[in-house]
Parts: C-alpha cells; structure tokens; sequence
C-alpha cells in the first residue's frame, strides 16, 4: 500500500494527507490563523453598530411616513364618503 501524499491547500495553506489509490482525504492539519487585534475588532463592531443605526433610523422615518399616508387616505375616503352618504362603496371582487 502506498503511503498518503502530503499535499498544501491553496486556499487556506493547510497541510493534507491524500491516500494515493481513493484520492480521498486521510488527515488534515489546519494552519492555526492568529488571534485578531482586539483595536480591529472594536473598530468592526463600532462600524457594524454605525450602520444598523442608520438603517434603524431610516426604519422609524418610513414607519412615520407611512402613518402620515394612511392618515391621508382615510381622510380622503371620509371626505368622499361625506360627499356621497349613499353611494355604496368600491368591492374588490367587482372588477373580476
């Protein structure tokens, strides 16, 4: 039986043991990756926080829109409904 090549991953430079007859992975020995800088990870978390406050904010502006245009339409609809006391109002099912 051959012995197991010993091959480098591009990707992520770990050291693999390849059995030469399946071509199968025998055994893989990751490359330990260095512990990160706690300033960068502050800075991430710190920028991370930046944006989900922005898109918080913009959330609460649409919420608010949005209730100025409901208030609208039903003010509209008020004012036809007081023009018109008799008239039956529209079916969604009508214009099938």
């Amino acid at each position: 039986m051959p012995e197991a090549l010993d091959v480098t991953c591009p990707c992520c430079e770990a050291l693999l043991k390849v059995d030469p007859e399946t071509g199968s992975v025998v055994w893989a020995d990751r490359k330990k990756t260095p512990p990160k800088d706690l300033d960068d990870l502050v800075h991430r978390v710190e920028a991370q926080r930046s944006v989900l406050d922005q898109k918080f904010a913009r959330s609460v502006q649409q919420t608010k829109r949005q209730g100025e245009l409901l208030e609208k339409k039903f003010e509209e609809a008020r004012k036809r409904a007081e023009r018109e006391p008799n008239a039956k109002p529209p079916h969604p099912f009508d214009n099938d």
